[in-house]
């Protein structure tokens, strides 16, 4: 009966409603493509403007596909079938009588009375089809209800006849039901409540067997388990405590051996520090061959001990699994760069030339570990140096094309390419084995421990990547080490200059590699450069009145050296006056060499250095009166540094004392953490040299203390013989802007300090800035404010009018200094609630927004920073400081740009 009834509905009643519903919706198409129709022609009649007619040739198209929708429904609904036909009649009266002959001519716009009266006309037809339209959807929603309550009828007696079936059901499962409560469900209800007890460790718990055979069989098995069960908690429970004694005793000794490590490395680096500090400063001064000599075997018997500490710490770490590598930003290129720096006095030493090749197409601003990074690179480029005894070295560094993966980092790989002694395959198999070398024999002819390439492998694959090596026996090797890097924000100091446009200049070397970088790099400045690999060729093309505007000369080449070809230069009357620079892999040259030149520089060159020295010798009447964008206007040695040293080792500290003087930095010396503080607070200092154990107040407090004080903030370098992380993260934390390890040698020093002496060193909390005003024929896009305030939000604001866009930058800029002084005061009283209008976050808000309306990024970046604080932080003070900086740039951004204005 059920199903029949099912039938019924579905066959019949069914069908009726779903056409009703069609007719309804049909009904409901045309309605609306009426109303587009007019709606469209009235629009049209008003604005008399052709775009308000779309709705009406929408709406003719919509009310033809309603009416045939309707044409083939009406004959299954006789009732309704000539309602519908007077509907269409209705639709047709509208569209003949008003529509059309109202496209076809229109009333004039000023008459009044016309229009009126054609809408009036409109209203009257379009009523009549409304009364139509109401009345057909009225019958057809009768049928629909009509349909639907049969169908409904159907639906309660199929779910009457349904009841009857279930209860009949119902009654039988519930008489089954009470036989399985009395006879099954309590032996089941041991049996679980015994297994639910074991697994939460009542291991004592057992089932009564009861109930049919099968269920006693059950619970004596669930017994049995938990008698296994039983024996095995108590095996497992003696087996951990027997391994809870070995792993205490396993950290006891870890901490035991982490410890000795530590202190041994100290007590090691600190003599030997003094050791190898004072064989360097030695070996500068006047001596004889003999002491020369000796003094040359000391200092490679320091560094071969120094790399041998090295290798074992680090091996011990790798081994104990405590490699940990840290995440921070920092350039990709200055890395490979400061390698090569320090090992292209050993390069030019074998006369090789070490050379770098790094696509300027990419930031190469990355986040990892850069420490861990620049060993790798140290220990491969170290190696082609020492397996080199002609030829060059070749560092090429390369990315996937910029392309990220699908966790948003970037395979990058560094090549080290080197014309050496190449190695044999059977060498190659045992190269990253610890304690191997390509050469084992007794008498190999390289030193070492065999552990450098094993812990390179292993931090590169820390690192996402790995280490492979192509090698020729006799022609060399490449060695390739990629590591899988995050991209950061790139540097907007590091942006591409093209101060060399329109500038042509001639290179000369007779290595094609070099020629090749120099050619990339100074493309990238926009100059153009004709390459030659002879002075033969060189002197020719200024023999066919060629003109150069500065010339990059090689120091080594056959047949004619560079200062030979400097010489010849110098006296030809049309390369005469043309501004000499030298590139030389040597790091001694004659006074009598360097005459001819106006500026050296070392290989592998930088392109920053390349484009700094340019800019000096072009222009030299600028390089002596006003410092170029981004440091000073020094000689490529950088300029003199004023340094604090904290060591209260003496004899540390006099070599450090002794180091500086010949780096040519004034130095004073204090021997404790709370003196170096007071000194900061007396003088400003450049750089702090700051010892981590000292007497009264350690490094890293002094460090913490100097970061929180209203003072212009000198670069503070750690300087210990301590190689525990932790001691590093101590430091960094504390605001440390740089790390080194004891020994330090000169090289090292003189490297960090560089980078400071040519870009400028301490960045003031307050302090005059200086508006560096453009050059002869600059653009004045290149004015203060477009490096400080956005230039589109500018250029948007310019369009209010000149004095609405002065008063609006006018009171931002005056505003700046109450702001600022107010957040200073929130933060030192602790003021951090967001209830507090006056607190950090509260003004932090809305100086964010006022910066960000006004086109200083930096500043909203920073008030945002400090808007999600909840308290103080020393990476909160340093947002602060930055803060007051940042806000120095805008008020003087601000200054030459309403200047500009004016």
């Amino acid at each position: 009966m059920t199903l029949g009834l099912a039938l019924v509905v579905v066959t019949v009643i069914g069908p009726r409603v779903d056409r009703a519903n069609d007719m309804l919706s049909a009904l409901q198409d045309g309605h609306i493509a009426m109303l587009n129709q007019e709606t469209g022609v009235r629009a049209f009649l008003v604005t008399r403007e052709p775009r308000f007619l779309e709705p009406y040739v929408k709406g003719v198209e919509d009310l033809e596909r309603a009416d045939a929708a309707l044409r083939e429904l009406r004959n299954d609904v006789p009732d309704v079938a000539e309602h519908l036909v007077e509907l269409e009649e209705a639709e047709r009266a509208f569209t003949q009588g008003w529509t059309v002959p109202t496209l076809a001519a229109q009333p004039a716009i000023g008459d009044i009375a016309a229009l009126n009266e054609l809408l009036r006309e409109d209203k009257r037809l379009f009523d009549r089809y409304r009364e139509v339209e109401l009345r057909v959807r009225g019958l057809v929603e009768e049928e629909r209800n009509e349909a639907g309550a049969q169908r409904t009828f159907m639906v309660v007696a199929a779910a009457l006849a349904a009841l009857a079936v279930a209860a009949a059901v119902a009654v039988a499962v519930r008489r089954a039901n009470r036989r399985l409560a009395e006879e099954l469900l309590p032996p089941i209800g041991q049996v679980r409540d015994t297994l639910a007890a074991l697994t939460t460790g009542q291991m004592d718990r057992r089932a009564v067997a009861a109930g049919p055979e099968e269920l006693r069989d059950i619970a004596e098995d669930v017994n049995a388990l938990g008698d296994v069960l039983q024996e095995r908690v108590a095996l497992v429970e003696a087996r951990e405590e027997e391994l809870v004694r070995a792993r205490d005793e396993a950290e006891r000794a870890g901490q035991a051996k982490t410890a000795f490590l530590a202190t041994m490395s100290h007590e090691i680096r600190t003599p030997l520090n003094a050791v190898l500090g004072l064989t360097d400063l030695l070996l500068t001064t006047e001596l004889t061959e003999e002491q020369r000599g000796h003094l040359d075997t000391v200092s490679r018997s320091g560094d071969s001990l120094l790399m041998l500490i090295n290798d074992i710490l680090d091996f011990s770490k790798i081994e104990a699994g405590e490699l940990d590598l840290e995440e921070a930003p920092f350039q990709l290129d200055d890395v490979v760069y400061d390698v090569a720096q320090l090992l292209a006095p050993q390069a030019a030493g074998k006369g090789l030339d070490l050379l770098v090749d790094i696509p300027g197409d990419c930031a190469w601003r990355v986040v990892g570990d850069a420490g861990r990074l620049r060993q790798v690179v140290m220990n491969l480029v170290g190696n082609a140096v020492k397996f080199t005894s002609t030829g060059q070295v070749v560092v090429v560094l390369t990315s996937d094309d910029g392309d990220l993966d699908d966790d948003g980092t970037l395979m990058c790989r560094l090549s080290v390419i080197d014309t050496g002694i190449g190695i044999t395959p059977e060498q190659q198999q045992r190269l990253f084995r610890s304690f191997s070398q390509g050469d084992a024999s007794i008498t190999r002819s390289y030193g070492g421990t065999g552990l450098g390439l094993a812990i390179s492998q292993r931090i590169a694959e820390a690192m996402g990547g790995g280490i492979s090596v192509y090698s020729d026996l006799g022609a060399g090797s490449t060695f390739t080490v990629s590591v899988r890097l995050t991209p950061a924000a790139a540097d907007r100091d590091r942006a591409v200059s093209t101060d060399l446009t329109g500038r042509r200049l001639l290179v000369v070397d007779d290595n094609v590699t070099n020629l090749r970088i120099l050619e990339h790099q100074l493309g990238r400045f926009g100059a153009t450069t004709v390459l030659v690999s002879s002075g033969a060729e060189a002197l020719a093309r200024f023999d066919a009145g060629e003109r150069f505007d500065a010339c990059l000369l090689d120091l080594h080449m056959p047949g004619m050296p560079g200062d030979v070809l400097a010489t010849r230069l110098r006296a030809h009357p049309r390369a005469a006056g043309t501004p000499l620079v030298l590139l030389s892999s040597s790091t001694r040259l004659h006074a009598t060499e360097a005459a001819s030149f106006a500026a050296r520089m070392h290989k592998p060159v930088r392109p920053e250095r390349l484009l700094l020295t340019l800019l000096s010798v072009l222009h030299p009447d600028d390089a002596r009166t006003a410092a170029p964008a981004g440091g000073p206007a020094e000689t490529p040695s950088g300029g003199r540094l004023r340094v604090l040293v904290a060591e209260d080792h003496a004899v540390n500290a006099q070599l450090i004392g002794l180091y500086l003087a010949q780096l040519g930095h004034d130095c004073e010396r204090v021997v404790n953490g709370r003196e170096a503080v007071e000194a900061v607070q007396r003088s400003r200092y450049d750089v702090v040299l700051m010892d981590a154990q000292m007497p009264v107040m350690g490094g890293v407090d002094a460090t913490a203390a100097i970061r929180a004080l209203p003072i212009p903030q000198p670069r503070i370098v750690a300087v210990t013989a301590s190689v525990l992380a932790s001691d590093r993260t101590a430091f960094m934390t504390a605001g440390a802007d740089e790390f080194l390890t004891k020994p330090v040698r000169l090289a090292t020093l003189d490297a960090t300090l560089q980078r400071w002496a040519s870009a400028g060193a301490s960045a003031p909390l307050r302090s005059a800035v200086v508006v560096p005003l453009p050059r002869a024929g600059e653009p004045a896009g290149r004015l203060p404010h477009t490096d400080v305030l956005d230039a589109e939000t500018v250029d948007e604001l310019r369009d209010l009018g000149d004095e609405a866009f002065a008063h609006l930058y006018g009171k931002y800029a005056h505003g700046l200094p109450d702001t600022l002084a107010a957040l200073a005061a929130a933060a030192d009283g602790g003021s951090w609630s967001e209830d507090d209008e006056l607190s950090v976050p509260r003004l932090a808000h809305r100086l964010k927004g006022s910066s960000a309306a006004m086109g200083a990024a930096r500043m909203a970046e920073l008030c945002e920073l400090l808007q999600t604080a909840t308290g103080g932080t020393p990476e909160l003070d340093r947002a602060l400081t930055e803060l007051q900086e940042e806000s120095l740039r805008v008020q003087v951004a601000v200054s030459a740009l309403l200047g500009t204005e004016r």
